[in-house]
């Protein structure tokens, strides 16, 4: 399961990770290989290893560090800033033998994200190969589901089609993919090319290719045809080789038992209805499957409640441990945007933390601040989990600050019997960049002051951070000017000596989201005066 809130840029929600700084000087500052943002949002897995976004890097524990696979195709398709990862996926036992397929994305304008591709391995990250975005040809007006021909809407366009979701299916050498506005979509080995899944249209609970039906195969178009559930979200094939497509209109099955003669699918479309045994909301973001070693896997489902939904939904976490039959609510009210579990215990990261059960969900305690093992960095605020991730060694959260690891003999100690108990150290990894560096140089050059991410987008990052330097204990003053040297914004911080840095979350004094333009800024401090320029785009 990926990182929810970068795929909800075209949902007008939430925000997708930074795509690169905005001037070439700028766009360098990347010293921490392959941790190209502080806002990491992609994790996945395969043995000892952990893949992130937004950059594709690999934490192998045999090596104890963070770093970018040194491959040509990975440096074409990511290091120029073209291209971000969006989602990810991961299967094998080791390292050496893993399948990792890497969905590309791109700022496409206008709070629309693009299609960029597949970067495939299929040896651990030794090599890496590309695959196609998977599009249709303008002649692809039908889709063929069992007997009957159905008229279809082809998706021509990269914009509005990226890759938010991925699930490696091993057994059949298949790969799915969430798509957006392209639906789900199924690359076998054998074909070697994308294929169209039909899922039901939103009139219907159920479709099989043994019984006749005729619908429009499109997500919703501007003439009113069209269907929400054709919008593909999140997608996850469970240890039983169940297929789920989590979509804009609810959660789609699909079991083996399901697949007729020609490959065609079933599906069962489930949706909220108010009650405790269903979804909680009809955006099913992100799904995620609890191994545990005895009986069938539970499936949790984050879901988001539906721009001008009913009143029956709500935002939170639902998990069927039956395969679909029944369903439970156990976090409602939470915007979930990853769930990872090891064994009983379940890890669901959150706006508001990193919320933790041992009762499958009846109770639930939340780490809303973390200690560090290194005593010269520190933690900015609060803690904001947008990704979680386990290997055999660690524990592995996503922030907006970084990325946390924790070995796993320290995770029971994440809910401790007595108050005042520790807590258990983190290690970070975090992208720092060195203002008046001693030796600067092309990546790191000699800077004294930035903002990241620039050009910054409130709707899609959480807020801009301007970095600078404290040569003692004082307070810093930072003020915001507009284009006309007006002074929008006034910022003030007790902050000790060294490299330190603000937030900025884009408004005014009074609360009041400002307007798209450049924007430039001051800091005082040491009693000089030091600027910068921030580009804001709403």
């Amino acid at each position: 399961m990926n990182r929810i809130l970068a795929w909800l840029i075209v949902l007008g929600l939430a925000a997708a990770p930074a795509w690169g700084q905005g001037q070439p000087r700028l766009q360098a500052l990347r010293p921490t290989p392959g941790l190209a943002s502080n806002t990491v949002q992609e994790l996945a897995s395969a043995g000892d290893s952990l893949w992130a976004g937004p950059l594709l890097t690999v934490y192998a524990e045999d090596e104890a560090r963070l770093f970018t696979p040194d491959d040509p195709v990975v440096a074409r398709r990511l290091e120029d800033g073209s291209n971000v990862v969006l989602s990810l996926a991961a299967e094998g036992g080791v390292q050496g033998g893993s399948t990792v397929w890497a969905g590309l994305a791109f700022d496409a304008g206008g709070n629309a994200i693009g299609a960029g591709g597949f970067l495939v391995s299929t040896d651990g990250g030794a090599s890496f190969s590309t695959r196609p975005v998977p599009l249709d040809d303008p002649a692809d007006t039908t889709v063929a589901y069992g007997a009957d021909t159905l008229p279809a809407v082809p998706i021509t366009q990269a914009a509005g089609s990226p890759p938010r979701d991925l699930a490696i299916e091993p057994q059949a050498d298949t790969v799915w993919t969430a798509g957006g506005r392209s639906g789900l979509r199924r690359w076998t080995a054998q074909d070697g090319a994308w294929t169209r899944a039909v899922l039901p249209p939103d009139t219907s609970t159920r479709i099989e290719p043994t019984t006749p039906t005729d619908f429009l195969v499109a997500p919703p178009q501007d003439d009113g045809r069209g269907f929400q559930n054709h919008r593909a979200l999140s997608v996850l094939v469970d240890e039983t080789g169940t297929v789920w497509a989590g979509t804009a209109a609810g959660l789609n099955r699909s079991t083996p038992g399901d697949v007729g003669p020609s490959g065609d699918r079933a599906w069962r479309l489930f949706r909220p209805d108010g009650t405790p045994n269903s979804l909680t909301g009809q955006l099913v973001l992100g799904l995620a499957e609890q191994p545990r070693p005895d009986g069938r896997n539970p499936v949790w489902i984050a879901t988001l409640r539906a721009d001008g939904g009913s009143v029956l939904q709500r935002s939170g976490l639902t998990v069927t441990p039956d395969g679909g039959e029944t369903f439970r609510q156990p976090l409602i009210g939470e915007q979930v945007n990853d769930v990872a579990a090891r064994r009983a215990r379940v890890y669901a990261a959150t706006e508001n933390g990193l919320f933790v059960s041992e009762t499958q969900g009846r109770t639930w305690r939340t780490v809303e601040e973390v200690a560090l093992a290194e005593p010269e960095q520190a933690f900015p605020g609060e803690l904001t989990a947008r990704a979680v991730e386990v290997t055999p060694a660690a524990l592995w959260v996503g922030t907006t600050a970084g990325l946390l690891r924790l070995d796993r003999a320290d995770e029971p100690r994440l809910l401790p019997d007595a108050p005042d108990a520790p807590r258990p150290e983190w290690q970070l990894f975090r992208t720092e960049v060195p203002v008046n560096p001693d030796e600067p140089t092309e990546q790191v050059p000699d800077v004294e002051t930035y903002a990241y991410p620039n050009p910054f987008v409130p709707s899609r990052d959480d807020a801009v951070r301007i970095v600078y330097d404290v040569p003692e204990p004082q307070t810093v003053k930072v003020s915001i000017y507009d284009f006309g040297m007006n002074r929008v914004r006034t910022l003030e911080e007790q902050e000790p000596a060294g490299q330190q840095e603000i937030v900025w979350d884009g408004t005014d004094a009074s609360g009041l989201r400002l307007p798209t333009g450049t924007y430039l800024y001051t800091v005082e401090v040491g009693g000089t005066t030091v600027r910068g320029k921030i580009l804001l785009s709403n």
